[in-house]
């Protein structure tokens, strides 16, 4: 995921944004077909020292809001640092009967993160816009609302809300500023959006650390747009020395690195350990011979556990592994679907590439269309259209 996908990992520390789902119950048993495949580590999933006393309080007092949101966020917290997705999931078993509750607008904001996490984004909104109803200078779930309707493309949902966050001061200045970037940029204007992101200094002191890596990582996709590849990866490395969790932000700069040549580079920064859905397709296109076939099984064999769990299904990263495949009607009917609820520039990138791959001319058409009508704007995805 681009910059609004990171705004949300930071902000609510959760797990990396191009994630695995919650865990959900699946009828059929999966088996993977790789002997290596890493289904769940037992071990990162057992609850440590620190957790053990949040979970009895938890369960000494379930409608407790607070030591319910403690016990969740604790949970998320885990999820991001351990790469564990399932620590996901017992976040969302906690929340969901707190999330109901009048007044309990802490638990419904994280709520909001779980359900953007399993990609249910409008739910998310929906969510926001309660807790925004009862406290209108929440700013969190502000923050966390101009970022779900920056995922679906509403940049001017956005734009309202970033421009309220910029304007408060305090912490939210320099998330607000570089939110409201993004959403100008995305409604057509590239260049004002940029202007602004260089006026506000990223290495503010007085800024929060994840503040400062959204800075930086939305110059550098907006810099990326505008045909400034050095600039952008110059940003996104700081952005990821700030936040090395954060995978869309490594995901980025593997994909400006690529596109540049820098194979080399790209695998380095890929090169982690439990790599996330994202990365591990990134590696495999960059991969070749048995490796690359490894890498493929791999990515492959984590799409299908998704499905056979009843996760939210990663439709982009399916794209992806069907264009490295050599299946471009597969690609191109993931990458549409993806689309349907996801508008960030890796999504708005694959959907080009698919349709060209494809040689489906009325997806091309659509997704010009779509470019000029709100005036989004990528110079590698105009070029692959044909703008």
């Amino acid at each position: 995921m681009g910059g609004p996908a990171r705004l949300w990992v930071l902000l609510a520390v959760a797990a990396a944004t191009d994630a695995q789902g919650a865990v959900a119950a699946a009828s059929d048993r999966f088996v993977p077909a790789d002997p290596g495949f890493v289904v769940a580590s037992v071990r990162q999933a057992r609850p440590d020292e620190k957790l053990l006393p949040l979970i009895e309080a938890w369960r000494a007092d379930r409608s407790s809001t607070s030591t319910g949101v403690a016990l969740a966020a604790a949970f998320m917290e885990r999820a991001r640092s351990l790469r564990e997705p399932s620590y996901f999931g017992r976040a969302e078993a906690v929340l969901e009967p707190l999330a109901s509750k009048p007044g309990a607008g802490s638990a419904r904001r994280l709520y909001a993160q779980v359900l953007q996490y399993r990609h249910e984004f409008a739910a998310a909104e929906s969510q926001l816009d309660t807790v925004l109803r009862e406290e209108s200078r929440d700013d969190d779930a502000r923050l966390l609302r101009a970022s779900v309707r920056l995922v679906r493309g509403d940049f001017d949902g956005a734009r309202a809300d970033c421009a309220q966050l910029a304007a408060r001061g305090g912490a939210v200045a320099v998330p607000g500023f570089a939110c409201f970037a993004e959403a100008l940029a995305g409604s057509g204007h590239l260049e004002r959006g940029l202007n602004l992101l260089n006026i506000v200094p990223a290495d503010q002191r007085n800024a929060e650390t994840f503040a400062r890596a959204y800075l930086l990582a939305t110059r550098a996709e907006l810099r990326e747009r505008s045909h400034d590849a050095a600039g952008a990866i110059a940003d996104y490395r700081a952005a990821l020395s700030l936040a090395p969790h954060d995978d869309s932000i490594r995901a980025a700069l593997a994909d400006t690195q690529s596109a540049q040549g820098k194979s080399e580079e790209a695998r380095a920064v890929l090169a982690v350990d439990k790599p996330s859905v994202a990365l591990l397709v990134r590696s495999a296109a960059l991969a070749k011979g048995s490796a690359r076939a490894d890498l493929v099984a791999r990515t492959g064999a984590w799409l299908a556990l998704e499905a056979a769990r009843g996760d939210a299904l990663h439709f982009r990263e399916e794209a992806m592994l069907a264009l490295i495949e050599g299946n471009p009607a597969r690609a191109l009917a993931a990458a549409r679907r993806n689309f349907e609820v996801q508008k960030e520039l890796p999504d708005v990138r694959v959907l080009a590439l698919a349709a060209r791959a494809a040689r489906d001319a009325s997806a091309l058409s659509a997704l010009r269309q779509w470019l000029l009508e709100t005036g989004y704007r990528d110079s590698v995805t105009a070029g692959i259209v044909g703008l």
